[in-house]
């Protein structure tokens, strides 16, 4: 079902120097920042074959008992045929946290389980076409 593992996600307490530190030490580039609606600021950054996403977010009381370490956020698995993936597991009584995928600022195409059915762990899915389209 899952082709990748398309990258992981962190909660910082300074996005700002979560890039600085990705870039100096893993050549890592920024290639897509914005704002997402009660989340916070978003950076998404390519280390090589891997993408890896820092969240500043907008509510850093996440971030207290975490004495200022980054929090892993979510994993995002690349998948073929994301619709069809997501009518297979709503067959088998999985369920999403949308009716439908939504795109992202980054043009991916995606949805999230319920976190209900995932032993608790925010994980979405990625259609596979939009990381190829969008150069991720």
């Amino acid at each position: 079902m899952f082709s990748d593992i398309h990258h992981a996600s962190y909660l910082v307490p300074d996005l700002d120097a979560a890039i600085k530190s990705y870039s100096e030490m893993y050549g890592a580039r920024v290639t897509g920042r914005g704002a997402v609606t009660n989340l916070g600021e978003v950076a998404f950054l390519q280390v090589g074959d891997v993408e890896v996403e820092f969240i500043g977010p907008e509510d850093t009381s996440t971030l207290e008992e975490a004495n200022g370490l980054w929090v892993v956020h979510h994993m995002a698995y690349s998948v073929e045929n994301l619709d069809e993936v997501v009518a297979s597991h709503r067959q088998r009584g999985y369920r999403f946290l949308s009716e439908e995928p939504f795109t992202n600022f980054m043009g991916y195409r995606l949805i999230y389980f319920d976190p209900a059915d995932t032993g608790g762990c925010r994980i979405h899915l990625t259609d596979a076409a939009t990381l190829r389209n969008s150069g991720g």
